[in-house]
């Protein structure tokens, strides 16, 4: 009986595992089991303000660094660059796109040194720099000597400021602004839209374009080895520019023509003057005038208003809309004046105002508060006294909104409204809280 029972396990034993072979023969070879991945996953992607551009995002993406890459970055002639910064990526091997790295955004040091974190893949270095590009894609490998990282300047396009007679103009600001291209996907040519002429009267822009492609960047699909470095930029450009004593002068020329981006300043018309006052004829304490050129929006010029007299110049070709504030608040328009002009304004509320105390106060405590800065309205740079007060004269009616600075504090706003009964002294009150 023993042994019949033995015999008959064995036979229900050879029968299971005769059914479980068949079955593992159709569904096919199971993979082993996977180790869980020791790294953390997160969903940050790059530290800072640096954006990432073309990478993935994904949840699932590991972005943990690994090991340590160090380098030195110096320019063609061989000099550090001890300004800009490094941003590591890392393109993880079986994988087919790359991910900034955490930790990954480093400062260069004096010498052009950086190390940052690597990983298990391919680590790739970007270089933000306002004038500088690799000469080469950078690949870095973790735990290795250091590397030297050569950067090359970006191409410049160089234009000279001069007057009628030949002469060099130094520190003349100089504009670049979109000309008569129409192309929606044109972008601005140059790192920057601004610069000033130099003691020769040379200025310079430096024109953009992009990095080699490496590898993280082939694999994420921003870009493809041997890409033309230049980027679509307008066909065609406004220069301006504008130097104290000339008119603003501005001229179209085209990227390609360096011949064509010579300036030449004219001296300025005769100024644009006359009065401001109330309907009384009585003078206005801080007013300023601003002239906006009619057919050229960005050119605008200001004067302050001096016992009721004010005088523009160096203004340039055509019309100018003027404006006459005080305080931020209004006081008067009119349109269609010329260089050369004489022109009486007049303000729509009386010039007399009055003496204004405002108060800084914590909320719901109304402890003052003291050394804080204030500005806006009739304020600039105002700072409390022990008291938490701030005062200004000859304040005109209206609603004035005052930034107020208080150390350890967020900036913070509020807004008074000084009310035009009469012209006796007003007291009014900002609160603060003590949000961090």
């Amino acid at each position: 009986m023993r042994k019949a029972a033995v015999a008959a396990a064995l036979l229900a034993l050879l029968a299971a595992l005769a059914v479980w072979l068949g079955t593992s023969e159709r569904a096919g070879p199971r993979p082993g089991p996977r180790k869980k991945a020791a790294t953390r996953q997160v969903t940050a992607a790059v530290e800072g303000d640096a954006p990432a551009h073309g990478v993935a995002r994904r949840a699932d993406v590991d972005r943990s660094g690994e090991g340590v890459v160090h380098g030195r970055i110096v320019d063609r002639d061989g000099s550090p660059v001890s300004d800009g910064r490094v941003i590591l990526h890392c393109l993880a091997s079986g994988t087919g796109h790359s991910v900034p790295i955490d930790g990954g955004v480093v400062e260069l040091g004096a010498e052009g040194e950086f190390s940052g974190p690597g990983c298990r893949g391919i680590v790739c270095a970007e270089l933000r720099h306002p004038t500088l590009v690799p000469r080469d894609p950078w690949v870095l490998e973790p735990n290795r000597a250091p590397v030297t990282l050569v950067a090359q300047a970006l191409s410049r396009v160089v234009g000279s400021v001069s007057d009628g007679e030949g002469r060099a103009v130094a520190g003349a600001q100089i504009w670049v602004r979109r000309g008569g291209d129409d192309d929606p996907a044109a972008l601005p040519p140059f790192t920057s839209r601004n610069t000033v002429s130099d003691g020769e009267g040379f200025f310079s822009f430096a024109r953009v374009e992009k990095p080699p492609c490496d590898p993280c960047g082939e694999a994420s699909g921003r870009c493809e080895p041997g890409d033309a470095r230049d980027v679509p930029t307008y066909a065609s450009l406004m220069l301006i520019a504008r130097a104290p004593g000339f008119r603003p002068t501005e001229k179209e020329v085209s990227v390609d023509d360096e011949e064509g981006w010579q300036l030449v300043l004219a001296p300025p018309l005769s100024p644009l003057q006359g009065t401001v006052t109330d309907a009384e004829g009585r003078p206005y304490a801080r007013a300023r005038v601003l002239a906006r050129a009619h057919t050229r929006g960005y050119e605008v010029h200001q004067a302050r208003v001096e016992a009721g007299q004010f005088s523009l110049a160096e203004l340039g070709e055509g019309s100018y809309d003027l404006r006459v504030v005080q305080d931020g608040v209004e006081l008067a328009n009119s349109s269609g004046h010329v260089a050369g002009e004489t022109v009486a304004l007049v303000g729509n509320v009386p010039a007399l105002g009055r003496a204004v105390t405002v108060a800084v106060v914590r909320r719901g405590s109304d402890e003052p508060v003291a050394g804080a800065v204030v500005d806006g309205g009739p304020f600039a740079g105002a700072r409390t006294g022990e008291e938490g007060t701030v005062g200004a004269t000859d304040v005109l009616p209206g609603t004035y909104t005052l930034g107020v600075r208080v150390r350890g504090l967020r900036s913070q706003r509020g807004q008074v409204t000084i009310p035009g009964d009469d012209a006796g002294p007003w007291t009014g009150r900002v609160e603060v809280d003590d949000s961090p």
